[in-house]
């Protein structure tokens, strides 16, 4: 903005071209005497006046640049402004179409008000840069309140508070959904309502590196193809499916907290699928963080990875509940940590808590399962299972199960009802093999953990 006072104390004419792609605003009071789009245009100074062409404006209070293309909803009605030449804004009611062709750098996109009925369809040749401010979207049309088209990244800046919702009409199933990446920072929040499909879905990646993002999907809460990256931010999913399921990469947390809600059968709270040559497939890694995963519904899954779980820093908490889950005539089984290749815990806070009448559920069940340090509490209690259903482990491995005095590991499970472990080869501790006899010995000598430290899992003990 450029103020009165510094016109005055020009007192010879000066000539520019105006920036850019720049919107000018010229104010003579409180309301825009000019606006000015065109990158041609020639602006003098003399005084207090300001000279457009062959057009003089007197007693100039203000001049306002903005460098960025500014939707805003009013109920039913959208006001653009678009400095752009190279960028197309078409305003249907208030469905607002955007394509752009800028490739010269990261355009910026702020979207604010309020809206019953409206949506926004997003197309860029280049990266781009949105800002929600209190925005509040809800679209009950075909097609998500937000749909971006590009395959390139968006940053989305959390300003206020903003929301999105679809509708039972919404064919692309998804409230917020992306061909390419999103990038979530901020210091506001978002919350997503997802009537119909996903809350979050990306063909590619999301990261969060700041904010707070609130989803309650009919479906998976953030649903991605290539990984899910948290920094920082707080995450809450309530989904009727997985919290967040990686379809062909990895998902890593190196801070901020993740929590995930559901009471769907077969449920996952983190899933991660493998695909073949493509790199961390499948893997999953709690670096730092607080993540907290409560799951309800029968034969569900806290973590479900076909490659390595890795615990090495953080708080994880995984509640795990239901009834027991038949399928062509089997039991299902719930499991708090479920890995098709290997579970390692190096460091952080492991905490899981099985009580489910699925007799054959477990706490944590991998290939091969390593405890180098940390602290890892596993408890583990059958609540009116079916007799039918198979025994119940707290550790269930096809190899070797592996733990360090040093990890801190201790177990709690019903004698009655629950086997403390069924391993495939050998069971090391310290290095050294523990033959089958002693076993249950090495665990009845793991289960006196700290009232101090128990005291906040207590509550989840039925």
């Amino acid at each position: 903005m450029i103020k009165r006072n510094l016109l005055l104390g020009s007192a010879m004419f000066c000539a520019f071209a105006a920036f850019a792609d720049t919107d000018m605003s010229i104010y003579q009071g409180k309301d825009v005497s000019v606006r000015v789009a065109s990158s041609g245009s020639t602006i003098k100074f003399s005084g207090t006046n300001v000279i457009l062409g062959e057009e003089t404006l007197q007693k100039v209070d203000s001049i306002v640049l903005k460098h960025y293309v500014s939707v805003k909803f009013e109920n039913d009605k959208v006001t653009v402004s678009n400095p752009f030449d190279s960028l197309d804004v078409n305003v249907d009611g208030t469905n607002v179409e955007i394509n752009s062709r800028y490739t010269a750098r990261e355009i910026k996109y702020k979207f604010s008000g309020k809206c019953s009925d409206g949506s926004v369809m997003f197309s860029s040749l280049y990266k781009s840069n949105f800002e929600f401010d209190n925005l509040d979207l809800t679209s009950n049309g075909v097609n998500p309140p937000v749909y971006i088209l590009s395959k390139k990244k968006t940053e989305v800046h959390l300003v206020g508070k903003n929301s999105l919702k679809n509708s039972a009409n919404d064919t692309v199933a998804a409230t917020m959904r992306a061909k390419g990446q999103f990038e979530f920072k901020g210091d506001g929040s978002l919350d997503i309502t997802s009537v119909k499909g996903h809350g979050i879905q990306s063909s590619d990646y999301v990261e969060v590196k700041s904010g707070t993002i609130n989803v309650n999907a009919e479906s998976d809460g953030i649903h991605v193809n290539d990984y899910y990256l948290q920094l920082g931010g707080e995450v809450n999913v309530t989904t009727k499916a997985d919290g967040v399921d990686v379809g062909e990469g990895y998902f890593q947390i190196d801070g901020g907290s993740l929590a995930v809600k559901s009471s769907a059968d077969e449920a996952r709270g983190i899933r991660c699928s493998f695909l073949a040559d493509k790199l961390n497939s499948g893997k999953v890694d709690f670096n730092g963080g607080k993540v907290d995963i409560q799951l309800s519904g029968k034969s569900s899954r806290g973590v479900k990875a076909d490659k390595i779980v890795t615990v090495d820093g953080g708080d994880v908490l995984i509640v795990m509940g239901g009834a027991t889950g038949i399928f062509d005539g089997d039991y299902t089984y719930t499991c708090g940590i479920k890995s098709d290749d290997a579970i390692d815990v190096k460091s952080g806070n492991l905490v899981v808590i099985c009580q489910t009448s699925a007799h054959n559920s477990r706490c944590l069940q991998g290939y091969s399962v390593s405890m180098t340090g940390g602290r890892t509490v596993l408890f583990q209690f059958g609540v009116n299972a079916d007799d039918d259903a198979k025994k119940s482990y707290v550790v269930k491995t096809d190899e070797k199960f592996s733990v360090k005095e040093k990890s801190n590991l201790y177990v709690t499970y019903d004698d009655e009802e629950v086997k403390p472990f069924k391993i495939g080869t050998t069971m090391f501790v310290d290095g050294s093999s523990v033959v089958s006899g002693d076993r249950d010995t090495y665990f009845d000598t793991h289960t006196e953990l700290p009232e101090a430290y128990w005291n906040p899992y207590d509550k989840y003990a039925k």
